[in-house]
């Protein structure tokens, strides 16, 4: 199995203990999935150390207590970020808005918009012989226990023994971090927290990786859950780093998603970056930001991050908004005004 490092999430909803790998799935009766996710990368390549932030927003019945479980192949880091890092940077990748006004002769016949045949606009729009606990946190709302494990049932177990409930496929989801003796960091609302929004607050853990990533592999049991009802599932990732670059799943396994923008930070939200973050960031510094819409997966693997061959700027067209001023002449009340002209000019040219 390679080197390079996967980090991989599970949700559970604490009030029933039940423990989700990658995305939410509920207790019987209930319907949860994850709406929206975003996440914001930092990478230096000198020191192989990623800062993973983390955002995610739930939708389903009334279950309000979220969290996750992150392996890492050493014991990271853990601090509470500024939301609003995600609203920088999303101001900063939405594509510029021209807004034009124009005139238009709008020749649509009379009879068309008296008979009501004129089409209105559309809008579009604790330590065991496998599980040793290395650490406890509490941070952002949540306690945080990071665990080192020799054997995924064992983990599992410890998970269990501690409220977590978990999917059937968890331990074969397990297995492969375990393996390589990354460290599980395992998250839960803090019991005072209960009244959360159906949102994790953002947390940010440092470690050290051979390949920045982003925990994209999901459990058996979530790749076969329905999405029908939500919308749009959106997954934001703005990486930061010195240069642009393309993700793709595991090796070889292309990864669909939009390139919304890549170009260097400005100095003003490159220090704003910085102090939400309480991270170094070179000069410059390459932001680019993708979107994915898969309400499932492709391959069975992380999301690596790699330097894209094209480094140029990617900027998208300005989105042109057009405010059209209608002057409204019937055609045929036009054709008929045109005819009484000629039959009058003809009638004096006669006489």
């Amino acid at each position: 199995m390679r080197k390079s490092i996967a980090v991989a999430t599970a949700l559970f909803l604490c009030g029933g203990g039940v423990v989700l790998a990658c995305a939410p799935a509920p207790h019987a009766g209930d319907h949860i999935t994850i709406v929206e996710e975003a996440a914001v990368i930092v990478w230096d390549p000198a020191t192989k150390t990623e800062h993973f932030i983390r955002r995610a927003t739930f939708g389903g019945s009334k279950a309000r207590d979220f969290g996750f479980l992150v392996p890492t192949p050493s014991a990271p880091a853990l601090a509470e970020v500024d939301d609003s890092i995600f609203d920088q940077l999303e101001a900063k990748t939405q594509r510029q808005t021209i807004y034009r006004r124009r005139k238009q002769v709008d020749w649509t016949p009379l009879f068309v918009l008296m008979t009501g045949m004129r089409e209105g606009n559309k809008a579009t729009s604790v330590v065991t012989d496998a599980v040793t606990v290395l650490a406890t946190q509490k941070i952002a709302g949540y306690d945080a226990v990071v665990l080192e494990a020799s054997d995924a049932g064992a983990l599992q177990k410890w998970l269990g023994d501690h409220g977590y409930a978990s999917t059937d496929d968890l331990t074969k989801w397990l297995e492969s971090y375990v393996h390589q003796r990354w460290k599980i960091t395992a998250f839960k609302i803090d019991s005072s927290q209960r009244d959360l929004a159906p949102r994790t607050s953002a947390v940010k853990m440092s470690f050290t990786t051979e390949q920045p990533f982003f925990p994209y592999r999901e459990p058996a049991s979530q790749r076969q859950v329905s999405y029908d009802d939500v919308v749009n599932r959106s997954l934001r990732i703005w990486f930061l780093g010195p240069e642009r670059v393309r993700g793709v799943v595991g090796t070889n396994t292309a990864w669909p998603a939009e390139l919304r923008r890549s170009e260097n930070l400005d100095l003003r939200l490159r220090a704003e970056v910085m102090r939400m973050a309480s991270v170094a960031l070179p000069v410059p510094v390459r932001m680019t930001a993708f979107e994915d819409y898969l309400r499932i997966r492709p391959g069975d693997d992380e999301l690596f991050f790699s330097r894209s061959v094209d480094q140029n700027a990617f900027i998208p067209a300005p989105k042109v908004v057009e405010d059209v001023d209608k002057v409204h002449v019937p055609a045929d009340l036009a054709v008929l005004i045109v005819i009484v002209i000629v039959v009058s000019v003809a009638r004096r040219a006669r006489a």
